[in-house]
């Protein structure tokens, strides 16, 4: 009942309400669907052709074929498309029965016109046999075609059943049971014929002539007239039995016992045959038909309208135009309902319970792996309406995976396709739809992770999923899962993947492990870079983009390029990378980052290679960056350590960065500054004299000072800072100024322990005396008395020294003049090489003369220029030609011939043979050297021959 209206309006909340509560209902069912178990489908062929002048009225399935019976009285073979391989005008009234035997190769058939006829399908054989009453159903034993007895059951509206076998007189017709109405069905299995009449169910066992067991019919059932009961033979032993709304299942175990002959021995049949209902329920509709389904049962249901109410046993009124359709239901013995299907079948409207028919193709199979029936075993179902034939089927393995694609179980078809179910074709399908599902649901990233196990190795497919991904603009998110061998796309896929990759800031980082991980063989590196540069200055730039772009450079084998981004992202690896390219130009623009990569790689690089990259270059870099990375190093340390090693590598080489150099030893390296203002003339003496004094710095402070000429200043500085009197003493010793001894003298006379440090150190350097006369009367000294032994010894030694070496100095003096007058002595022979045949012409003169010569060291100097001078004798120049001439350190010169023809008249004078010796033109340049001077004076004169004397000296000193 509706709910009642409320004075408060709220009536419409309340229907708000059973509408949601019909949705969840509603939902509900759909969540809790079932897969269907059957799948329909219209049978074709001639079949739509026969019917439409006539109509079915019975359907029997063979192994290898089927037949339908028809109103008009003919009997339809067909191939299981619906296609008609032969007919039989059989009978003249409508066919109610039809029977294959096992071999299918007979045909049985009853009428309304009383006749059965039984046809074989491969042979003009026919036999007909008349009964003169309605015959309702026939069966046909099925070893028929291998026995010769040619037995068949049948039976009608007489109430008789007919057993007819063949005898070797001809046939006979045996009545197994007669006397309680009309039979409607007979059904034969092995050695076993159910039959059913108006009081119940029958079974006859043939092979022991014995009735086995009668199941009474169900109470309430409809008349027959109006709805017939079906019998099923499950198997040899089981026997499903349909009536009205009640389904009966039926164990028949047979105990027979055969002897040795095959005959059987003669047992009571209660110790024989046992009959047990092993299921039993009723359902809410009436059975138009039934027949087994595995472990289940199919049964064709009528559903009775609501004028029938519940009683099922009244008259079901004749129905015009508003019957429901046929339902094919998939129960289990305990009737729990596993699928329901309504069929459309032509012209349900008005049809009635009696007016369908089912009945199932013979099988073996089973349906319990997996819920799905094996490739061949599935059952074949046939539904007979009067104008139509359905035929009904398991759902094999790509119905179940269509199902699941349409109520969008994508991961469980893809699972069903994976174990191997359905066709191999079924998996780009299944893939496909997986996929469109899931960019569908914007599961982007669950889609692309699928691609590699839904697309395997085709290409194609991969091409159209990566194009369809950069069309959703989604495309970064498959790139990682993109093949590069096997399948091998199209470069331009690749390329689409890298750009899109490129323009998205997200996955800048995938961008670089791609390029790196992919081979560059697969695409081409340029439509990615002019995709990557115009962001080179843009927000949008990131280091992971800055690295790909270089990587891309590499490859394409810009390495200057490559190596300006390495150095901007602070890569270690960017020396070797200038070193294996041979980049030493291009590091001209990237100092800065050089040095803050790394300062010990990237000093000695610059340095080496300052022909390419100035030191002003490199220091101007340096300045420049301190602004541009600002907090995150110090430029002027990385000044420091570039300009101490450019100045030990050449101290001239940054002479124009001096003055800077001496503020960056100031600050970074104190002990290094005095020897590099020692070392360096290109500093201002000014400015470093500042940078020391704030810094106070007075070592350095005292040799600038000194540099400058403030030795004043400077003393004071060591003397009044440092207090170090023995560096004041070294500072006033090498300055060599009297005057700063006095100032050290006065500066130390206030300070006692100096005076007497100054008394020691000043031995050598001042007369100690001096010092001692000028300390005021009254100053105490520390430790006088032993610093003035001290001094006295010194001044005692330092005495003794200086008297040995002038002992020593003399000696020396006189040593040394001898020798210079020994060597003054001597001449030198100088002669032209066109003399040496004057000295061959003239050789008797040129004996002579060295005989009287012996102690004469000449040299033959071949040289064309003559001297200015001119002989001392003859007073001609010495520029004649073809002229020997003898020169002697006292600057006198003569010609040969002049001075040996006066050499000889004093010998002749003084009576004194010449000694025999070498002609001056034998004697060799290098047979005169200053070793000569070794030759004493005494040593000459002891061997009895005459010296060679200048005659001018000789004659000034004679």
């Amino acid at each position: 009942m509706l709910p009642k209206q409320s004075e408060n309006g709220m009536e419409g909340d309340d229907e708000r309400e059973e509408e949601s509560e019909e949705e969840n209902s509603e939902a509900d069912e759909e969540e809790e669907e079932d897969e269907p178990r059957l799948k329909y489908q219209r049978m074709g062929g001639s079949v739509p052709t026969l019917l439409q002048s006539d109509a079915a009225s019975c359907i029997a399935v063979a192994e290898r074929m089927i037949a339908l019976g028809t109103h008009s009285g003919s009997v339809h073979i067909l191939d299981f498309i619906g296609n008609q391989v032969k007919e039989f005008a059989a009978h003249s009234a409508a066919v109610n029965d039809i029977c294959f035997d096992v071999e299918g190769e007979y045909i049985g058939s009853c009428s309304d016109d009383g006749s059965v006829v039984i046809n074989s399908l491969f042979t003009e054989e026919k036999m007909k046999f008349e009964y003169h009453r309605p015959m309702k159903a026939i069966a046909l034993d099925p070893d028929y075609a291998r026995k010769s007895s040619r037995r068949f059951v049948t039976g009608g509206l007489a109430g008789h059943v007919y057993f007819n076998f063949k005898k070797w007189i001809g046939y006979r017709d045996q009545v197994l049971h007669s006397g309680e109405g009309p039979i409607h069905v007979v059904k034969w299995r092995t050695s076993l014929i159910a039959w059913a009449n108006d009081a119940g169910v029958k079974v006859y066992d043939a092979a022991n002539d014995q009735r086995i067991t009668f199941i009474e019919r169900p109470r309430g059932s409809p008349r027959p007239e109006l709805l017939l009961p079906h019998l099923v033979w499950q198997d040899d032993t089981l026997l499903v039995i349909g009536w009205g709304t009640s389904v009966k299942i039926a164990s028949i175990r047979t105990d027979q016992n055969t002897g040795t002959n095959g005959t059987y021995k003669h047992i009571p049949m209660s110790s024989m045959n046992k009959v047990d209902i092993v299921a039993s329920f009723q359902t809410t509709y009436f059975i138009s038909g039934i027949a087994p389904f595995g472990d289940s049962l199919v049964v064709l249901a009528y559903i009775p309208g609501e004028e029938d109410g519940e009683d099922f046993s009244s008259t079901v009124p004749s129905r015009q135009g508003n019957a429901q359709r046929p339902e094919v239901r998939v129960v289990t013995w305990n009737n729990d309902e596993l699928a329901t299907d309504a069929l459309p079948v032509h012209g349900f409207e008005h049809y009635k319970a009696k007016d369908y028919s089912l009945a199932h193709a013979p099988f073996s199979g089973s349906s319990y792996a997996g819920g799905q029936w094996a490739a061949g075993d599935e059952p074949l179902y046939y539904i007979v309406s009067p104008k139509d034939v359905v035929i009904a089927k398991p759902r094999d393995a790509e119905d179940h995976i269509s199902w699941l694609l349409q109520h969008g179980w994508h991961e469980k078809a893809l699972e069903a396709v994976e174990a191997g179910q359905g066709r191999s074709e079924l998996v780009d399908e299944v893939g496909s739809r997986y996929l469109d599902h899931l960019i569908v649901e914007r599961k982007y990233a669950e889609a692309a992770s699928l691609c590699p196990k839904l697309l395997r190795g085709s290409a194609s497919a991969w091409e159209r999923w990566v194009f369809h991904f950069a069309h959703l603009r989604q495309l970064p998110v498959l790139v990682p899962y993109m093949p590069t061998e096997n399948p091998k796309l199209r470069d331009t896929a690749y390329e689409v993947a890298l750009v899109a990759l490129a323009t998205n800031p997200s996955f800048h980082k995938d961008l670089l492990s791609t390029v790196k991980s992919w081979p560059p063989v697969i695409y081409s590196v340029l439509p990615v870079i002019s995709a990557i540069e115009p962001q080179l200055n843009t927000s949008s730039m990131t280091d992971a983009l800055k690295e790909a772009l270089a990587e891309l450079y590499v490859i394409d084998g810009q390495y200057e390029k490559a190596f300006a981004l390495y150095a901007d992202l602070m890569k270690p690896e960017v020396f070797d990378f200038v070193e294996k390219h041979n980049l030493h130009d291009a590091i001209c623009e990237k100092v800065a980052q050089l040095m803050r990569i790394d300062s010990k790689r990237a000093i000695p690089l610059l340095i080496q290679h300052r022909d390419r990259i100035s030191p002003q270059d490199v220091v101007s870099q340096l300045m420049a960056a301190k602004n541009k990375f600002e907090n995150k190093f110090d430029v002027r340390y990385f000044l420091h350590l570039y300009l101490h090693s450019l100045f030990e590598s050449n101290p001239h080489a940054g002479k124009d960065f001096h003055d800077m150099q001496v503020e960056l030893y100031a600050d970074y390296d104190k002990k290094m500054l005095l020897p590099f203002l020692r070392s360096s003339q290109h500093y201002t003496l000014e400015k470093a004299s500042d940078i020391c004094v704030k810094r106070d710095l007075l070592r350095e402070q005292v040799f600038i000072l000194g540099r400058m000429g403030n030795s004043k200043q400077a003393l004071a500085v060591i003397i009044n800072k440092l207090g170090d009197i023995e560096e004041a003493i070294e500072f006033v010793s090498m300055q060599h100024d009297d005057d700063l001894w006095e100032e050290l003298i006065k500066q130390c006379l206030n300070k006692p322990e100096m005076v007497g440090v100054l008394l020691e150190h000043t031995v050598g350097h001042l007369d100690p005396l001096y010092i001692v006369n000028m300390v005021p009367n009254g100053l105490e000294i520390p430790r006088l008395r032993d610093r003035l032994v001290k001094i006295i010894t010194d001044y005692r030694t330092e005495t003794s020294l200086r008297h040995g070496c002038n002992d020593i100095l003399k000696a020396d003096c006189v040593n040394l003049l001898i020798k210079y007058y020994k060597e003054a002595r001597r001449a030198i022979y100088l002669s032209d090489e066109e003399d040496g045949t004057r000295s061959k012409r003239d050789k008797n003169r040129s004996s002579q003369f060295a005989e009287r010569s012996l102690s004469v060291r000449s040299v033959e100097v071949k040289s064309k220029t003559r001297g200015g001078t001119r002989c001392c004798v003859c007073f001609d120049p010495f520029s004649i030609q073809n002229v020997s001439i003898i020169a002697f350190f006292c600057c006198h010169a003569y010609h040969t011939t002049c001075l040996m023809d006066s050499t000889i008249s004093i010998s002749q004078q003084q009576k004194k043979p010449p000694t025999p010796t070498k002609p001056p033109d034998e004697l060799s340049y290098y047979e005169y050297d200053n070793g000569g001077a070794e030759d004493d004076e005494d040593e000459d004169t002891s061997s009895g021959s005459p010296q060679m004397r200048c005659i001018l000296c000789t004659t000034a000193a004679g």
